[in-house]
């Protein structure tokens, strides 16, 4: 009995590991109050491990484990699994409520060691122990190519592990069953006098001494047509229209292919019910093969080709856009340059060809707020974005140009009715050892320089300040830039922000306080005459 004021009792001298019922009533007087009931188990002196380990949903690289709890309460389990020959054990903490976790990033074919044990503060039981093997790695990937009237060759990928033979079968409802072995060196097999216009199921498993990988399965159907009268239309130096008769029965899909000149071949999966596409950023003066194929689900008929040959350019690989003016002006647009003029060296890009004279190339835009620039380092470094919208073509690529020649650099600014410009005679940014260093110098503009108190910077983001200053001048500005201490340009600013001079700011044309809409930042070669004349 304890007093009407007190809110709580220790029960003592109860015996470790016994579930006790538990009746709570008031007294007033020699009346009882109505009464609540509970239960409550005393601690064992020693923490039971589970019980009852079971293994089940075992896969390639995944299973799942479940036990029973033990009687007396564990805080959490820790379930650990290493492979049984020797190997670094992997470990998680579960809670104390779960029963299964999923084992994942396992080894296919290999044995494993599990345990699971209880955990209570730092007390761990005993632990509870048992064995399991992954199911070995197959084939994937399984292809019917090829189709014709009675014939196929089934394809797949290797299982990372050899196997010694593969158990091919194949089945249709009304023809005779197949059953076959292949080689495990080999990739296909070949199917003869398969049923016309006949639905066929095929599934190939390895064999490593008496154990079955997994399967892999496809359906397919024989006499199937290919399309017809391929042909390259509209041939450009850089772009090329093909065009197809679609077969009778409609594809799911078209698997369309063709030879690059570094000797790879590119694969282009289109939808079914096209009957062309325009091939982009092909190499000038070079001769093509494409090869289409259509798909039913993962059946493949014989392919149709046609060949041609690109037209030529004056400068078949521009190193930026005052080259790719030199191929013809046109207007401003997406286009693909090569660093240092090297063909495995793309890079697409958007060139202003209009802005006092044409020939720039654009590194960054602002326009709409639609692009997060509040990112880290590496996502400056290579770059992000949408060329024909708000975008940073990448830290690294700006080396890339400006180290292989004389550059001059200008930014465009506007604000409704208003546009300004500041242009720089040299501009230049170093390697990612110089931490991206800017060098520029030269200004004429209307803009007002805001860019020179930059010159000599390195470039630091949310995650990376070489500078090594207190409070980086990335987060308090939340940009990313070639800051100072810190800035009077912050054009990767947060957009449309007026708080704190974190917003896209050109000091020396609207102050700290306002935001520019609409930025681009540019460069071109700084000794470029364009075709028209102008300089």
């Amino acid at each position: 009995m304890v007093p009407g004021t007190r809110h709580s009792a220790v029960l003592r001298d109860l015996r470790p590991g016994t579930l006790y019922s538990l009746t709570l009533y008031g007294l007033r007087g020699p009346h009882k109050a109505d009464s609540i009931q509970g239960t409550a188990r005393t601690l064992s002196p020693v923490l039971e491990r589970p019980r009852d380990l079971q293994f089940s949903d075992i896969r390639e690289t995944s299973a799942k484990v479940s036990w029973m709890p033990p009687p007396s309460r564990a805080d959490s389990f820790k379930v650990s699994y290493q492979l049984a020959d020797g190997g670094e054990p992997q470990s998680v903490q579960v809670d104390g409520r779960a029963r299964t976790q999923k084992l994942q990033g396992l080894i296919p074919g290999a044995r494993y060691e599990v345990t699971v044990v209880s955990v209570r503060g730092f007390e761990e039981s005993e632990p509870l122990t048992g064995f399991l093997t992954t199911v070995p790695d197959g084939p994937t990937q399984l292809r019917a190519l090829n189709l014709t009237e009675g014939f196929a060759v089934l394809h797949w990928k290797p299982p990372q592990n050899p196997v010694d033979t593969y158990d091919v079968q194949v089945t249709a409802p009304g023809a005779p069953p197949l059953q076959a072995e292949a080689p495990g060196s080999a990739v296909d097999y070949p199917l003869h006098d398969l049923v016309l216009h006949t639905n066929y199921t095929a599934t190939v498993r390895g064999l490593r001494g008496p154990n079955r990988t997994s399967p892999a399965s496809i359906t397919f159907t024989t006499g199937l047509e290919a399309p017809r009268d391929l042909e390259a239309k509209e041939v450009t130096p850089r772009t090329a229209l093909l065009t197809w008769t679609e077969p009778q029965v409609r594809p799911t899909g078209y698997l369309l292919s063709f030879d690059t000149p570094g000797g790879r071949t590119q694969e282009i999966l289109l939808p079914g019910g096209v009957t062309s596409h325009q091939l982009l950023g092909l190499f000038p003066s070079t001769p093509y093969n494409a090869r289409l194929q259509a798909m039913w689900g993962e059946s493949l008929v014989p392919p149709v080709s046609t060949s041609f040959t690109t037209g030529g350019l004056r400068i078949p690989f521009p190193r930026d856009c005052g080259e790719e003016m030199q191929n013809g002006a046109g207007a401003s647009r997406t286009t693909t340059i090569f660093l240092n003029g090297n063909r495995e060296r793309p890079l697409n890009v958007f060139c202003d060809m209009e802005t006092d004279g044409g020939g720039w190339l654009v590194f960054q835009r602002r326009m709409d707020g639609q692009t997060d620039f509040w990112r880290d380092w590496e996502d400056y470094a290579h770059g992000f974005g949408n060329i024909s919208g708000e975008f940073w073509l990448g830290s690294e690529a700006l080396h890339s140009l400006t180290q292989a020649g004389d550059y001059s650099m200008r930014v465009d600014l506007r604000a409704g009715d208003e546009a300004v410009f500041a242009q720089y005679n040299s501009f230049r940014v170093d390697s990612a050892a110089e931490y991206y260093r800017l060098h520029l110098e030269g200004y004429h503009g209307t803009a007002g320089d805001s860019m020179s108190y930059h010159s000599g910077s390195v470039f630091s983001a949310r995650d990376r300040d070489p500078n090594n200053l207190l409070i980086s001048c990335a987060v308090s500005y939340r940009g990313a830039w070639w800051y100072r201490n810190c800035h009077y340009a912050n054009l990767n600013g947060l957009y449309g922000s007026t708080v704190d001079h974190q917003g896209v700011s050109w000091y020396y044309w609207k102050g700290f306080e306002f935001s520019v809409p609409f930025t681009e930042m540019k460069l071109r070669p700084r000794n470029f005459r364009s075709p028209a004349g102008g300089g």
